[in-house]
């Protein structure tokens, strides 16, 4: 009989890169990797190295299921036009 592989679900988790929301959203997708999600957890890359600078390299690397990405702190410079355009949608 084949065993039926079921694929871990997966939480993609971007919190708004202010100060008092990172830190909260960090203990939500580590209480939803114990459930048993797969996790990515995306940070700008300022506060990724503030989380580096404060917690250690190694904070960030070897845990399973649990991947930290980043994206340009440039970004955030569009998000006025992009809510602009998204609330201007016909």
């Amino acid at each position: 009989m084949d065993s039926f592989h079921t694929p871990k679900p997966h939480a993609v988790c971007v919190p708004f890169p202010a100060q008092g929301h990172i830190n909260p959203f960090m203990q939500l997708a580590k209480l939803l990797r114990c459930m048993g999600f797969h996790i990515t957890f995306v940070n700008t890359e300022f506060n990724h190295n503030r989380l580096v600078k404060s917690l250690g390299p190694e904070f960030v690397k070897g845990i399973p299921d649990f991947r930290f990405e980043t994206i340009p702190d440039e970004i955030l410079v569009n998000i006025p036009n992009i809510m602009r355009a998204f609330l201007n949608f016909e």
